[in-house]
């Protein structure tokens, strides 16, 4: 390839490369993390509502103070068809009545439950707080936690379209970038950066306005063609370069 040439001109993969390198994969470890630490952070733990008689540590009711937290669950959570606690619904008064049916449960869906208004109880074993413990992200509001994930990958789709075009200016490609877009001068200052970066003292006396039209001429023709989408999968380098960075992603 013509580009490079120049490249091999101002000293490819010298100091200026590996700087650029490794700022670059500095900077992408972080966004990674943040990426992956959302499988944790969002994690919904199981849960119940919270209810007065069996979470709050001063019990008015002095009769339930004798019984254990099983039969004051029982007495304050409806409990599915698997025998399990409801997560999003709770008795609207405790129904003592339950303690004396030798653990056969009736119908949960009675008119005297409701959701759980005072909040959620979860367990903790896993982890001690997660952005859905935090916030409630249960029951009803069970939908913002996609919300939340949604409005993340929507920030990383715009930013990395955004600022990944933006960030072109500062790569090594962004040389060859300014230099088929018809800014020859701000290509040629590029490379002469880049060149002195790698120790290059002479760099305005090899790297010349001349030399970079005769070694960029074929790729300048090339630029001026329009090329389809469907034309891009058939060019081994292009397709080389998608399937790594799919792979990386």
């Amino acid at each position: 390839m013509a580009f490079q040439d120049l490249l091999d001109q101002v000293r490819d993969l010298r100091r200026f490369q590996i700087l650029q390198m490794v700022f670059l994969i500095m900077f992408s470890i972080i966004v990674y993390h943040h990426t992956r630490l959302e499988n944790f952070t969002t994690f919904t733990p199981d849960h119940r509502c919270w209810v007065h008689i069996l979470d709050n540590d001063t019990v008015p009711d002095n009769n339930s103070g004798t019984l254990s937290q099983d039969a004051l669950l029982r007495i304050s959570i409806p409990f599915d068809s698997n025998l399990r606690p409801e997560k999003c619904r709770r008795f609207v008064r405790p129904q003592w009545q339950f303690l004396h049916l030798n653990g056969t449960f009736p119908n949960t869906s009675e008119p005297d439950t409701e959701p759980c208004v005072d909040g959620c109880v979860y367990d903790q074993t896993s982890f001690p707080s997660t952005i859905v413990t935090k916030w409630d992200l249960v029951c009803e509001s069970q939908s913002l936690n996609s919300v939340a994930k949604f409005l993340f990958m929507a920030g990383t789709m715009v930013g990395g379209s955004l600022y990944g075009h933006l960030s072109d200016r500062w790569l090594a490609e962004s040389a060859r970038w300014l230099i088929i877009n018809n800014k020859p001068e701000q290509g040629l200052k590029e490379l002469r950066k880049t060149a002195h970066g790698n120790g290059i003292k002479n760099a305005e006396d090899i790297l010349t306005m001349e030399v970079l039209r005769s070694t960029m001429k074929q790729e300048l023709e090339e630029a001026q063609k329009k090329y389809s989408l469907g034309e891009l999968f058939h060019m081994p380098n292009i397709c080389k370069r998608i399937c790594i960075l799919s792979f990386w992603r």
